[in-house]
C-alpha cells in the first residue's frame, strides 16, 4: 500500500488499539512527495535539453544548411534554434527555482500555491512549443511554396495561366503538422503528464488536509 494512503486511513481510523496519526505527519508526506516530484520536472527538462541537441547534431549536416539557404530559411533557423534553447534553459532554471523553494515551505497553503505554479509552468511551457512548432511549419512550407523549385512540379496551371497548388496536396500538408503537433504533444504528455496529475493528487489532499484544520 502506498505510505500516504496508509497515514491517511490510519489518520481516519477511530479504533483505539491503532495509533492516531497527526495531520501535520500527512502534511510532511505529501510535502516529501511533492519535492520529490518536482525534482523529477527539473530532471526532466535536462533530459528534454540533451535530447533535442542530439537530435540537431545528429540531423544537421552541409545538405541540410544548404536546403535552408535555398529557400532563405537559414537566418531563420539560426534564430529559432537561438530561441529554444534560451526559451527551453529558461524554463529549466524555472523549474529549479520551484524545486528549491518548495523545500523551505513550510505550511500547506504556501506548499499547494507552489504546486498550482508548477502546473502552470509546465503547461505554459508545453502550449508554447506547441505554437511554436506549428509557428515554424507554416513558415517552412511557405518558403518552400515560394522558393523551392520542387513545388512546381505539384502546381495545377488553369486555363488563365495562373498556377494554384491542389487543395488535395494542402490537405496532406496541413493533415502532416496537425499529426505532428499531436505526436509532440503526446511527446510532452508522457515526459511531464505522469508527474503533474499526481502533483494534482498532491494539491486534492493538502485541500482536504487545510479544510479539515
Amino acid at each position: 500500500m502506498d505510505e500516504l494512503e496508509f497515514l491517511k486511513k490510519d489518520w481516519k481510523r477511530q479504533e483505539a488499539d491503532l495509533p492516531k496519526v497527526s495531520g501535520d505527519a500527512i502534511y510532511k508526506m505529501i510535502h516529501k512527495r511533492s519535492s520529490s516530484l518536482m525534482k523529477w520536472i527539473l530532471y526532466v527538462s535536462i533530459f528534454e535539453f540533451i535530447l533535442w541537441t542530439a537530435i540537431n547534431i545528429l540531423t544537421t549536416n552541409k545538405d541540410t544548411w544548404e536546403s535552408l539557404q535555398k529557400i532563405h530559411l537559414f537566418e531563420f533557423e539560426i534564430i529559432t534554434l537561438l530561441l529554444q534553447y534560451a526559451v527551453l534553459g529558461f524554463f529549466i532554471y524555472l523549474f529549479y527555482k520551484n524545486y528549491k523553494e518548495v523545500q523551505t515551505t513550510d505550511n500547506t497553503r504556501h506548499l499547494m500555491n507552489r504546486i498550482l505554479k508548477v502546473r502552470r509552468t509546465v503547461n505554459f511551457y508545453v502550449a508554447y512549443n506547441l505554437i511554436l512548432m506549428f509557428v515554424i511549419g507554416l513558415v517552412v512550407f511557405f518558403a518552400m511554396l515560394f522558393f523551392d523549385p520542387d513545388f512546381e512540379k505539384v502546381m495545377v496551371t488553369a486555363p488563365d495561366g495562373s498556377q494554384t497548388l491542389p487543395l488535395a496536396f494542402i490537405a496532406l500538408i496541413i493533415g502532416g503538422l496537425v499529426v505532428f503537433l499531436f505526436l509532440l504533444w503526446l511527446f510532452y504528455k508522457l515526459l511531464y503528464g505522469i508527474l503533474l496529475k499526481r502533483l494534482k493528487r498532491n494539491y486534492k489532499e493538502l485541500n482536504k488536509l487545510e479544510l479539515r484544520d
